[in-house]
C-alpha cells in the first residue's frame, strides 16, 4: 500500500472515520473533543486559526499540500492546492467530506457554532454542485411536462439540501426527501395550486 495513502487512512482512523464512512453533517457538541493537529491560541482570528489548523492537518499527509482560504461572512471556503488532489477527494468525495468534518469540529471547539467551513480540491465540490443543479433542473422540466413526481437517486444530506434550497421558491414544483440512510433521496413533485412557495425563513426540507 502506498505510504501516503496509508498515512491518510491512519489519520482518519485515529479520528474515528473509516474510508467508506460518511462523516456527519453537523458536529457541534460542547463536550466533544476536537481533533487538534496544530494548536492555536485564543488570540488568533478565525481565518488565521483555520489556516494554521488546515496546514498542520495536511502536513501530516503530504507537505506538498497548501490551502487558499476565502471568507464570506461566517463561511470559510477552503481550496486544497498541490499534492495529489484525488487522494484528498477520495472515492465519491468521502475523504474530502471527512476532512471538512474535522475542520468544522476544530473551529466549533475554538469559536462555537458561528463559523462553517467548506472544503474543495481541484474544483470537485463546484463540479458536483453543478451536476446536482442540472439534475434538479432536468427533473423540474420532466415534472412540468408530465405532471408526475420524479424520484432522484440517493444523495448525501448536503446534496439533498442543495436541491431543496434551489427549488423552495419554485412556483410549479416542490420537493421532499424519503427513505432511510444511504437510500434517502429527493422527490420533485408538482406544487399544489393552493400551496404557495415557502419563504426564505422556512425549513428547506431537510
Amino acid at each position: 500500500m502506498d505510504d501516503k495513502k496509508r498515512g491518510l487512512d491512519d489519520l482518519l482512523s485515529d479520528l474515528g472515520i473509516g474510508e467508506n464512512e460518511t462523516a456527519p453533517e453537523v458536529v457541534l457538541k460542547e463536550e466533544e473533543a476536537a481533533p487538534i493537529v496544530t494548536p492555536t491560541t485564543p488570540a488568533q482570528d478565525p481565518k488565521t486559526a483555520l489556516e494554521h489548523f488546515m496546514v498542520g492537518l495536511l502536513l501530516r499527509l503530504d507537505p506538498a499540500y497548501s490551502v487558499d482560504i476565502v471568507q464570506e461572512g461566517e463561511l470559510f471556503r477552503v481550496e486544497i492546492l498541490g499534492g495529489d488532489s484525488g487522494r484528498v477527494i477520495g472515492r465519491e468525495g468521502k475523504t474530502l467530506q471527512s476532512l471538512e468534518f474535522i475542520a468544522n469540529v476544530a473551529m466549533a471547539k475554538q469559536f462555537g457554532s458561528t463559523y462553517r467551513v467548506v472544503l474543495d480540491a481541484a474544483g470537485y465540490r463546484r463540479r458536483n454542485e453543478e451536476r446536482i443543479r442540472r439534475m434538479a433542473s432536468d427533473a423540474v422540466l420532466q415534472v412540468e411536462v408530465s405532471g408526475q413526481p420524479i424520484e432522484l437517486p440517493p444523495m448525501r444530506p448536503s446534496e439533498r439540501r442543495l436541491i431543496h434550497v434551489m427549488l423552495k421558491q419554485h412556483p410549479k414544483v416542490t420537493t421532499t426527501s424519503v427513505g432511510e440512510g444511504e437510500e434517502r433521496h429527493v422527490i420533485v413533485m408538482p406544487r399544489d395550486a393552493n400551496q404557495p412557495p415557502v419563504s426564505e425563513e422556512d425549513d428547506a426540507g431537510e
